[in-house]
């Protein structure tokens, strides 16, 4: 066992002399990390706001899923005797759940700091314990989606997105398949092409945690499918489509772990398929850009 203590510098004052005893294994953080950790979450120095708790970290023995348990001793900080027990497999993520623990018992019990003799006592409010950001992130969102430009008239379909972030840049690929629209040859004529689309989009671009927007590039590959209705000749013919473009989107939380997600986004193809009538008559052709939309529902961790 390795003994640690932090104690910070005595004040006048005892009622701000901070002191936290940290006791645990050689494989466990030290005390500096230890403090570093519940600083970050208190958003303050622990020299004013924590004052003696004690912690004993013990190993249980190696193979244990309890193989750490921790003893918050909470006396020095709260009205009663308090003690609380903490058990996990790694020392580590122990830690971690002490320091959350410290911090938010400190904000809580935080006391008010006395003026000279004869004067009135300020009242210290407890600021919110900030929370720090993950490195990684990511989720898997289920939308619909509205598109003009790329079918006739306006067109709508469904896309399925799985996303990656590290800080504040993430990766996403996404699967969209969209309703056939009709392209009628002329007004009040049974005669009609279906043009459908389905495409493959990789999305990259800049996203922080701490702001609900999102940022990217996007590039994409897939097919456009039209079928003839009411030809004497009717046919189905396929193209390549390809396209290049940039976007933006509005990731509401809703939960920990559930966000509302809106995008919008603008797409120029790369090569525009033709379609034509076997007498060379062209009867679609996309439009050199289209602008999406979409609203869905995001599940995942920031």
């Amino acid at each position: 066992m390795l003994w640690l203590a932090l104690v910070a510098t005595a004040h006048a004052e005892p009622r701000t002399d901070a002191g936290l005893v940290w006791q645990a294994p050689v494989s466990c953080p030290d005390a500096g990390e230890v403090r570093a950790r519940i600083e970050r979450r208190l958003g303050m120095s622990i020299d004013r706001a924590v004052h003696g708790i004690e912690v004993d970290i013990t190993s249980d023995g190696e193979g244990n899923e309890h193989g750490f348990i921790a003893r918050i001793d909470l006396r020095a900080v709260t009205v009663a005797n308090e003690v609380r027990v903490l058990t996990s497999a790694r020392c580590d993520e122990l830690t971690d759940a002490v320091a959350v623990i410290i911090a938010r018992i400190a904000a809580e019990n935080r006391q008010p700091a006395a003026e000279l003799p004869g004067e009135r006592a300020r009242i210290a409010v407890a600021a919110p314990v900030p929370v720090a950001p993950r490195v990684w992130g990511g989720g898997i969102r289920a939308q619909g989606v509205s598109s003009i430009g790329a079918l006739p008239r306006v067109s709508v379909g469904a896309e399925l997105a799985v996303n990656a972030r590290r800080h504040a840049l993430f990766g996403e690929l996404a699967g969209a398949r969209w309703l056939p629209s009709r392209r009628l040859l002329q007004d009040g004529a049974p005669g009609a092409v279906d043009v459908s689309l389905s495409i493959l989009t990789a999305r990259f671009g800049w996203g922080p945690e701490a702001l609900p927007l999102r940022a990217w590039v996007t590039g994409e590959l897939g097919s456009l499918r039209g079928e003839g209705i009411a030809l004497n000749q009717a046919q189905v013919g396929a193209a390549t489509w390809g396209g290049m473009g940039a976007g933006f989107a509005v990731a509401w939380p809703m939960t920990p772990h559930t966000r509302l997600v809106g995008l919008v986004e603008a797409v120029l193809p790369i090569q525009r398929a033709r379609f034509v009538l076997q007498d060379g008559a062209e009867v679609y052709r996309p439009s050199p850009a289209t602008v999406r939309c979409g609203l869905g529902l995001e599940v995942g961790w920031r």
